[in-house]
C-alpha cells in the first residue's frame, strides 16, 4: 500500500513539475522573444536617430562650411530637449572645435562612452551613464561626434528584465498549482479506476468503472470497459445457468440409465430376448445423452466464430426450395401443410451447413408443436439492402413473456416438456443468427408463431 501511494506520489510530482516546466519554457520564450524585438526595435530606432541627425551636419559642413557647422552645434547644445544630445567637433590635430563633448574617439564609427552627469545640488553623487556615438569625417577633414544619451534604454531592458522575472517566478507558480490540480485530478480517476479494477478481480463482477460523464479518454476507456464487463457477467451466468440446466436435464434420463442396469444387476432377466431388450434401452438413453453433448458442443463451436472464415455466398431461396421440397412429405403425413414464398435475389454470405441446420431446426419445431391441419408458410425477400427470412405458423404460438427465454438452452414451454426433445434447438437457431450478424425476432402470427432472421444482404 506504501509502494503504491509512493509511486502515486511521485507520479504526482512528475507530471506536475512537467506541466511547469513546459509552462515556464514556453513563457520564457515568448518573453524572451518579446524583449529581443523591443529592446532591438529601440537600439535601431536611437541609431537611426543618430546616423540622421549626424548626416545632416555634415551635409551642412560640405554646403556652408565649417564656421556654420559650429554655429549649428552651439545652437543645438543650447536646445531644451526631453533627451539631452551630445555633440563634438574636432579639428584634424585633434582640437576641440564646438559642442559639449569634449572626448575624442580614435576614428570614425559607433562608439559606446560612459560618464556620469553633473553633482547634483544636493552633493549626490550622479549615476554613471553611458553615451552611445557616431563619428564621422567632414570633407574639410574635422571629425564630427554626435551621440545620445542610452540610459533610457538601459532603464527599459532592466524593467523588462525585473518584469520577466516576475512573470517567470508567476508562470512557474501558475503552472504547478495548475499541475497539482490536473494531476490531483487525474490521480483521483485513475484511483478510481484501479480501485474498481482490484474489486472486480476479487469476484464483484457487478461493479462498474466509474464513468464521469465529461466524454474525455477516461471515460470512453471505462465505457469500453464496462461493456466488456457486461458481455463478461452474461457469459459467466448463461454458463452458470447452462450447468445447472445441464445437471438438472441429464439427471433423469442417468437416473433412468442407472436405475436400468442396476435392475440387469440385482435382477438378471431369464432369458436373453429380455437382456437384449433391457441393453437397447439403455443404449437408447446414452443416444439422447450423446445427442444433447453434441448439440452443446455444435453450439459452442458455432459461437466461438470459426465457422465465418467459410463463409460463401448463398441464395436462400433455393436453400428454402430445397428443405420445401425435402420437407412437404414428412408435414403432409403429419397432417400439416408446407408452403414457400420465395422472392428473388435473396443472397447473403453464410454457412450452408448451419444455416441448413437452423431452418431444419424451426421447420420440425412448426411440424412437432402445431395441431392436425395446420399451415406452415417458408418465406424469403429481400427488402431495402437486407434479406428477411421467416417461417411461420398458425398454431398455438408462444407467449410473449416466453419468447426470451425459449432462444435460451433447456428452455422449454410446460406444454412441450411431453414431446421429443431437449430445448436446444432454438439455442442452436440464435447461435447461427448471432454468427451470421442476423436479427432473430420471435413475434405473434395472428395465430401462431411467426419466426424472421435480417439478413444483411451480400452486394448483387
Amino acid at each position: 500500500m506504501s509502494t503504491t501511494r509512493a509511486n502515486k506520489t511521485s507520479s504526482f510530482f512528475r507530471l506536475s513539475l512537467l506541466l511547469a516546466g513546459l509552462f515556464a519554457l514556453a513563457s520564457v520564450l515568448m518573453a524572451g522573444a518579446l524583449y529581443l524585438s523591443v529592446t532591438r526595435n529601440v537600439r535601431e530606432r536611437l541609431h537611426e536617430d543618430i546616423r540622421t541627425d549626424a548626416l545632416d551636419l555634415a551635409a551642412l559642413a560640405t554646403h556652408d562650411g565649417v564656421g556654420a557647422l559650429r554655429s549649428e552645434i552651439e545652437q543645438r547644445v543650447h536646445l531644451d530637449t526631453p533627451l539631452p544630445r551630445w555633440y563634438g567637433l574636432f579639428s584634424p590635430q585633434g582640437g576641440f572645435l564646438a559642442g559639449n563633448l569634449r572626448w575624442r574617439p580614435p576614428g570614425p564609427g559607433w562608439w559606446h562612452r560612459p560618464f556620469r552627469a553633473r553633482r547634483s545640488p544636493t552633493g549626490h553623487e550622479p549615476p554613471l551613464h553611458t553615451l552611445t556615438l557616431l563619428a564621422l569625417g567632414t570633407e574639410q577633414g574635422d571629425l564630427l561626434v554626435v551621440g545620445r544619451d542610452r540610459t533610457y534604454i538601459d532603464e527599459l531592458e532592466a524593467s523588462y528584465g525585473r518584469a520577466f522575472i516576475g512573470v517567470l517566478l508567476l508562470t512557474v507558480g501558475v503552472a504547478l498549482a495548475l499541475g497539482a490540480l490536473i494531476g490531483r485530478r487525474m490521480l483521483r480517476r485513475v484511483s478510481a479506476m484501479s480501485d474498481a479494477a482490484a474489486a472486480i478481480s476479487a469476484g464483484r463482477l457487478s461493479l462498474r468503472m466509474p464513468v464521469k460523464g465529461s466524454g474525455d479518454e477516461f471515460d470512453r476507456i471505462a465505457r469500453t470497459v464496462n461493456e466488456m464487463l457486461d458481455r463478461i457477467e452474461a457469459l459467466l451466468g448463461e454458463v452458470r445457468r447452462i450447468g445447472a440446466d445441464i445437471a438438472h436435464d441429464l439427471r433423469t434420463p442417468l437416473t433412468r440409465l442407472r436405475r436400468r442396469l442396476e435392475t440387469a444387476r440385482t435382477r438378471p432377466p431369464a432369458d436373453a430376448a429380455q437382456l437384449d431388450g433391457m441393453l437397447g434401452e439403455a443404449l437408447a438413453e446414452i443416444d439422447e445423452l450423446l445427442v444433447i453433448f453434441q448439440a452443446l458442443l455444435r453450439i459452442a463451436r458455432i459461437e466461438s466464430g470459426e465457422a465465418r472464415e467459410g463463409f460463401v455466398a448463398i441464395d436462400l431461396a433455393a436453400l428454402l426450395g430445397d428443405l420445401a421440397e425435402a420437407y412437404a412429405p414428412v408435414a403432409e403425413a403429419e397432417g400439416r401443410l408446407l408452403g414457400l414464398d420465395a422472392g428473388a435475389g435473396a443472397v447473403v454470405r453464410g454457412d450452408r451447413e448451419l444455416l441448413v441446420q437452423a431452418l431444419v431446426n424451426l421447420i420440425e419445431n412448426a411440424i412437432r408443436h402445431t395441431h392436425a391441419g395446420a399451415h406452415i408458410r417458408l418465406g424469403v425477400a429481400r427488402e431495402a439492402g437486407t434479406v428477411r427470412l421467416v417461417v411461420a405458423d398458425d398454431g398455438p404460438g408462444i407467449p410473449e413473456t416466453e419468447r426470451d427465454n425459449v432462444l435460451q438452452p433447456f428452455k422449454r414451454l410446460d406444454r412441450s416438456r411431453h414431446t421429443p426433445g431437449n430445448g436446444l434447438g432454438l439455442a442452436l437457431v440464435r447461435a447461427v443468427a448471432e454468427l451470421h450478424g442476423a436479427r432473430l425476432t420471435l413475434s405473434d402470427n395472428h395465430p401462431g408463431l411467426r419466426v424472421e432472421l435480417h439478413f444483411a444482404g451480400a452486394p448483387r
